[in-house]
């Protein structure tokens, strides 16, 4: 009897043990994955949806909002300041979305349209999203472009400035998610190159 509790308490503990480093696990994969200043996906996120997307189902778009003068901001102000900048743009972000969707640390469907936010780099954050049109795409460009605006309104010293590009999967022929995110890319740097323009005249 002793011999068998002994067995059976060892197969628990075994058992407790498994759990416990399957957690970690998760945690850890998690963590891989998430941006911890954001909580959005970080880049790795991003590599890991193009080995997937080889192809599209529906019609897919890809936004990618880029922060102006980051650099400026963190070297006036401090970094302090610049991570509040970031942390108040990628908030902007998810609350511009509209409630049927869902941004944030994993995709959600909502209906039969899904959407996923992702902090692309510094100063760069991209947006995928899957079943949608054009005119879907430029309203959430313009609810971004409202909420920023509010949000200056109230800042005193922190302001947001962005540049953004946008590609959809039905205006190229043949495409992944990689040519689309490239194509949102470079559109994003004529938004950005026009912007200059516009400050110098």
């Amino acid at each position: 009897i002793v011999v068998i509790a002994l067995v059976i308490l060892m197969m628990i503990k075994e058992s407790v043990s498994a759990v416990i480093l399957m957690k970690k696990n998760r945690e850890l994969n998690k963590k891989a994955y998430i941006d911890l200043h954001t909580g959005l996906p970080n880049r790795s996120r991003v590599e890991e949806l193009i080995s997937h997307y080889d192809h599209f189902d529906e019609p897919t778009a890809i936004i990618i909002f880029d922060l102006n003068d980051l650099k400026v901001v963190n070297d006036s102000l401090g970094h302090l300041a610049g991570d509040t900048l970031i942390m108040n743009f990628a908030h902007i972000i998810r609350t511009s979305i509209p409630e049927k969707y869902f941004v944030g640390i994993l995709e959600k469907s909502a209906g039969n349209k899904k959407i996923t936010c992702i902090r692309y780099g510094g100063d760069e954050f991209i947006v995928l999203l899957n079943d949608v049109s054009q005119q879907e795409v430029e309203d959430i460009i313009l609810q971004v472009q409202n909420e920023a605006r509010c949000y200056n309104e109230f800042s005193k010293q922190i302001f947001i400035d962005f540049a953004f590009g946008y590609a959809l999967s039905t205006h190229i022929r043949e495409t992944n998610l990689k040519l689309l995110l490239n194509q949102a890319d470079k559109n994003m740097y004529d938004c950005k190159t026009r912007m200059k323009q516009a400050r110098k005249g």
